[in-house]
């Protein structure tokens, strides 16, 4: 199909879907509502397959870039209106099944749904770099699909199923781990991702080879190593079981018994494994932050960047989530965090006005210093550029009015 001829289609099916708007769903009979949706459903896929290809063909082109925008992800997430990061599964879905066509082909004709296509080839991308074997597996995948109606969760279930399936004893995932590094399909596939639960928590989501896992490990299990204290460290008595808490009248504790039921003085530590290497983690990057083999950013070592009213600040009440701390994401912490965080860090004051513009920066250097970088995180908490959204670690500062010019005000 000719680039004008692509074009009049999609208008076209653009024109029948406004039609949509003027269904009157609710006088359908309850065997024509599920018709309806099941070619909806069609459509959707047929449309997510179209988004594809296109993705592709934006990438290659760098046309998102041309007009502005910082890569074709955030173009298509801007486009879809969804979360951030949504453009990105159509261009990872895009990269992934390039070399599946069987794959392509079912999405293009609406067979399986955008879901099921990045579970497969983000599920096969992670298979060595054998094209039978990866064709061989997106097959058996797209057959479940096709004769038992698969979803994306179920095919993510079943993948290791289809691996031994194909390579019952191993040779051929054993034979990959001989394989330079840059070959193995593992190491392409390796990812960390962070997303916020909209609760007070990130889920936390990876994937790496096993020499990467094992370097991992060897730093993080010596400090997730049980701490354990001397028996009644935590100020309580040690109790059997058995027994309960003493009250007095008003319902207070006597002795000094721990007021935590769980707790039995014993000593030992009462994190549990994922706790304690998580907590190794956030160690080991303590350590590496007070050493000189940080990476600099804008003449500065890593650092956490969190603005709060001074009055929050030293009030040792909490009030509303409002009145904590704002991180350049544009996340929230509490006043209490806040507080936990500037017992052993730098404060770096700064006068913002009503509006929350800095107001205390001059012109005295014509090249942008810490101090002035610092104000800009502060008054823009990402990229000022309109559309873009990444975060001020991978931005530079430029002048909007050149900096010989004199100062307006």
């Amino acid at each position: 199909m000719t680039s004008p001829g692509a074009l009049e289609t999609a208008t076209a099916v653009l024109d029948h879907a406004r039609e949509l708007a003027e269904v009157p769903w609710d006088q359908l009979t309850g065997a024509e509502a599920v018709q309806a949706a099941a070619a909806l459903a069609q459509v959707k896929a047929l449309v997510d397959g179209a988004l594809v290809g296109l993705a592709e063909q934006l990438e290659s082109t760098g046309a998102p870039e041309a007009i502005g925008w910082a890569s074709t992800k955030d173009f298509l997430t801007h486009l879809l209106g969804g979360r951030k990061g949504t453009g990105g599964t159509l261009t990872r879905v895009a990269k992934k099944t390039s070399r599946l066509p069987a794959v392509r082909a079912a999405l293009a004709a609406g067979q399986i749904s955008l879901a099921q296509a990045a579970v497969i080839g983000g599920r096969v991308s992670t298979l060595p770099q054998a094209p039978e074997l990866r064709e061989d597996a997106a097959s058996k995948m797209l057959g479940l699909v096709a004769e038992h109606g698969y979803d994306a969760t179920d095919l993510d279930h079943a993948f290791p199923t289809v691996v031994r399936e194909l390579d019952p004893d191993g040779t051929l995932l054993s034979a990959d781990l001989d394989k330079d590094r840059a070959e193995r399909g593992a190491h392409h596939a390796r990812y960390l991702s962070f997303t916020p639960d909209t609760l007070g928590g990130v889920r936390i989501k990876g994937y790496a080879t096993i020499e990467e896992t094992e370097l991992v490990k060897a730093v993080l299990l010596p400090l997730s190593a049980p701490v354990t204290t001397e028996p009644g460290a935590c100020g309580g008595e040690p109790r059997k079981p058995e027994q309960g808490f003493e009250l007095d009248d008003n319902g207070h504790l006597l002795g000094k018994r721990c007021p935590d039921p769980e707790c039995a003085h014993t000593g030992a530590d009462p994190r549990e494994h994922g706790t304690r290497m998580w907590d190794a983690l956030l160690e080991a990057c303590r350590r590496l932050q007070h050493t000189d083999s940080v990476p600099h950013a804008h003449s500065t070592t890593a650092r956490i960047t969190i603005t709060i009213p001074l009055a929050n600040l030293l009030e040792q009440t909490d009030g509303h989530l409002a009145d904590g701390g704002i991180l350049p994401t544009g996340d929230r912490l509490s006043a209490a965090a806040v507080r936990r965080l500037a017992c052993d860090a730098e404060i770096i004051p700064a006068v913002l006005g009503s509006q929350g513009q800095v107001l205390d920066v001059d012109r005295t250097q014509r090249l942008v210093t810490t101090g002035i970088w610092n104000a800009l995180v502060l008054r823009d908490h990402h990229c000022a550029f309109p559309g873009c959204t990444r975060l001020p670690l991978a931005c530079d500062a430029h002048h909007i009015t050149h900096w010989a010019e004199p100062l307006r005000v």
